[in-house]
């Protein structure tokens, strides 16, 4: 009888601990997945654009994302596309996996939640001659090793153009009501107009579907919204005025439709433009929709690695966020933070951080640093390299003519 009620006592207690970890779990997992206003009614996000970096990265782009993290404390970090190189010389499954491993482990210590967009060249290298896959099998892939960690909070979207169109709400401090939403959209690598790509009809249909059930439950009114896409739309180049000629200051037009010179204008509210945009080469309806809907107050977006503008266009804010990797170009490297504050759902506050203040030191080569550690490599350490040797053949072919000079007085 007393082995029974001992074996009915270990049972009890293990059932009693086995519930108790059930219910931390579910409230673990709810904390992680479910995006809600502090209790001071804040809610900020770090965004990170363009960490563009192999499976071997330069260290500068991993502390860049180690030092944001500590530095801001956000509540949720959101990737801009170009997240990883693409395309390197000997890329595959593996090596993508350990790239993507390698710039999402700081925010997994951190156990931040995270979201992530496409750029124009994530899927690049699985796509090559060697690996064979699809655009959208190359995106699948990757989408699951990001889905590995707990804090991923990116999925694949409904069947559309692109991949990874979706939304993830805000709820409020005080209830479970969402009281804001962010977009995440595709914009797609290159368009068949040729130039950069673009969001496709289709995916527009899909926003502006799901925007009117948002605003359903949300009495009628639109939700404050946000949205995240690696190209930025044409419209930013409204943030200009145009110069037939070049003069300090101005960038070159990067578009078909836009062939020009082009400074910022009085629209620019922070930061600036060191290269021209380059959106798509032709007009879309992305932009129209915003307005029309009446829902986003801001929109984020990467691909052009040295820019860093905020302005406003109808009422919405367009903003750049400067590249954070090493591997490609830049010039300008940085992130941004958002700050959305409860009590005010209809504007938001952003800072720019620039590599200095994050790093703590001047990333040197300066070379290096403006051109990325591809071309540093591949170019500039060749050329120096072969600079170095020819100065030293001249220095050996110079002393030997003096020593024959000299024997020759000495005769």
């Amino acid at each position: 009888m007393k082995t029974v009620k001992r074996i009915s006592v270990i049972i009890f207690c293990f059932i009693i601990i086995l519930s108790f970890s059930m219910v931390s779990f579910a409230k673990g997992e709810e904390s992680a997945m479910t995006l809600r206003f502090n209790k001071d009614g804040k809610f900020k996000i770090l965004a990170l654009a363009d960490t563009q970096d192999t499976d071997t990265p330069q260290k500068e782009t991993i502390e860049i994302v180690e030092n944001m993290l500590e530095k801001t404390q956000p509540d949720l970090v959101v990737f801009l596309g170009d997240n990883i190189a693409g395309y390197w010389k000997g890329v595959d499954k593996e090596k993508t996996e350990r790239a993507i491993d390698k710039v999402i482990a700081p925010i997994q210590k951190k156990n931040v939640p995270f979201a992530i967009v496409f750029g124009n060249h994530d899927h690049e290298g699985l796509c090559d001659e060697n690996n064979k896959m699809t655009e959208e099998e190359a995106k699948a892939f990757q989408l699951s090793i990001y889905q590995k960690y707990p804090g991923c909070l990116a999925v694949s979207g409904e069947d559309m153009t692109g991949y990874c169109n979706y939304n993830l709400t805000i709820k409020s401090s005080k209830s479970d009501k969402d009281v804001f939403n962010l977009w995440f959209m595709d914009s797609n690598p290159y368009a068949e107009e040729g130039g950069y790509g673009y969001v496709q009809p289709d995916q527009t249909e899909w926003y502006i579907k799901k925007s009117n059930e948002l605003k359903k439950e949300n009495n009628e009114k639109p939700l404050p919204s946000l949205l995240f896409q690696h190209i930025p739309v044409p419209e930013v180049y409204e943030l200009t005025y145009e110069l037939d000629n070049w003069k300090p200051g101005a960038v070159k037009g990067q578009t078909a439709l836009q062939k020009k010179y082009y400074m910022t204008n009085e629209k620019v509210i922070q930061g600036g433009m060191l290269e021209g945009p380059c959106s798509a080469g032709v007009m879309h309806e992305q932009f129209k929709t915003w307005k029309q809907q009446g829902d986003i107050i801001g929109a984020f977006f990467g691909h052009d690695h040295p820019n860093d503008y905020l302005g406003e266009i109808d009422g919405i804010k367009l903003c750049a966020v400067p590249a954070a990797g090493y591997y490609s170009y830049g010039q300008n490297h940085g992130a941004r933070t958002i700050i959305l504050d409860e009590s005010d759902l209809s504007d938001f506050k952003t800072e720019l951080f620039h590599s200095d203040e994050i790093l703590g030191y001047k990333v040197k080569p300066t070379y290096k640093a403006n051109h990325g550690y591809y071309e540093y490599k591949n170019k500039f350490i060749p050329a120096a390299s072969g600079a170095a040797a020819g100065a030293v053949i001249l220095a050996c072919f110079a002393a030997a003519v003096t020593k024959i000079v000299k024997k020759r007085k000495n005769r």
